[in-house]
């Protein structure tokens, strides 16, 4: 068993499966007092982030002996756990692009369909990635795991002028999907960093957002350090939900692995834009240590 496998071994043992620690000490051949120390060390950060946002949930992966990899996928593994716990038939969900959430329905395993659940897609696709990573086919590979309907954009992320949004979001089939944002309950999320916006944007669009003080975007939404939501002409040309998505939805998930992201995850935690973080202990050890300066 490599050390990745024996951090997702024993975070499932313990808190899906209920094992004391000595149960899983002799399940995966540790001593006790090493998955009392992974244990304690990971809840020590959960509990501590928790207090200081005043967050409902942290998941924190024990990762200290481990490397980007190791790190991701335990993430993600932890995230679909968590997800598949949450959702039932009366679930409304979003699901952001990115390799993260992308990697972590990858690994859900429902037990059951869930065919009155909904699914609805908060904001456009974005030509330019890799399509299995946009929103709309995460979309559908939830919607189809689950046996039940998805309600999708079929619209571009960034319009060249705010003419063309409007024209667009005119269009009876879109209209239709936005008015079923207002119902989302539950989202998961990554979080983007300026770095990936300053590879899709023109300079002249990034740049006053730099001089704002931006770490980061979730939900087409561009905040600081502290969380304040950056006012843009952006927002004109970006088919994405309403800014109320941060008060309205009732669970809204952040799930980040990259070590890098520490500010823009700040930044959201700060902003209340989620209010369950899953995450590794490197990364929530560093959200700590930047929050004390």
């Amino acid at each position: 068993m490599t050390d990745m496998e024996q951090l997702l071994a024993v975070a499932k043992m313990y808190y899906e499966q209920g094992l004391t620690q000595q149960e899983i000490a002799e399940k995966v051949f540790l001593s006790r007092s090493h998955v009392s120390r992974m244990l304690k060390e990971a809840r020590a950060l959960e509990i501590s982030l928790a207090e200081r946002f005043g967050m409902e949930k942290i998941l924190v992966a024990y990762t200290e002996n481990t490397g980007p990899r190791e790190e991701f996928n335990s993430v993600c593994s932890m995230g679909a756990s968590y997800l598949n716990s949450i959702l039932t038939n009366r679930s409304v969900l979003a699901v952001s692009k990115g390799k993260t959430v992308a990697a972590t329905i990858g690994a859900l395993k429902p037990s059951k369909t869930l065919p009155d659940m909904r699914f609805v897609q908060l904001a456009g696709s974005m030509e330019s990635i890799n399509p299995d990573i946009d929103e709309m086919f995460i979309l559908q590979r939830v919607a189809a795991l689950y046996g039940c309907d998805c309600k999708r954009l079929l619209v571009p992320y960034l319009l060249d002028d705010e003419e063309s949004k409007a024209l667009i979001c005119r269009h009876s089939a879109t209209r239709e999907v936005l008015r079923c944002r207002k119902d989302v309950n539950t989202f998961i999320s990554g979080v983007d960093t300026m770095l990936y916006w300053a590879e899709r944007m023109d300079e002249k669009d990034v740049h006053p957002l730099m001089n704002q003080g931006a770490v980061g975007c979730m939900w087409g939404y561009f905040f600081d350090i502290n969380g304040n939501i950056i006012d843009t002409p952006l927002y004109n040309r970006m088919i994405i939900p309403d800014r109320s998505i941060f008060q309205s939805a009732q669970t809204r998930i952040c799930i980040a692995s990259d070590r890098f992201k520490a500010k823009a995850i700040l930044g959201a935690l700060r902003g209340g834009m989620c209010n369950v973080l899953i995450t590794n202990s490197k990364i929530a050890s560093q959200i700590l240590n930047l929050d004390a300066v």
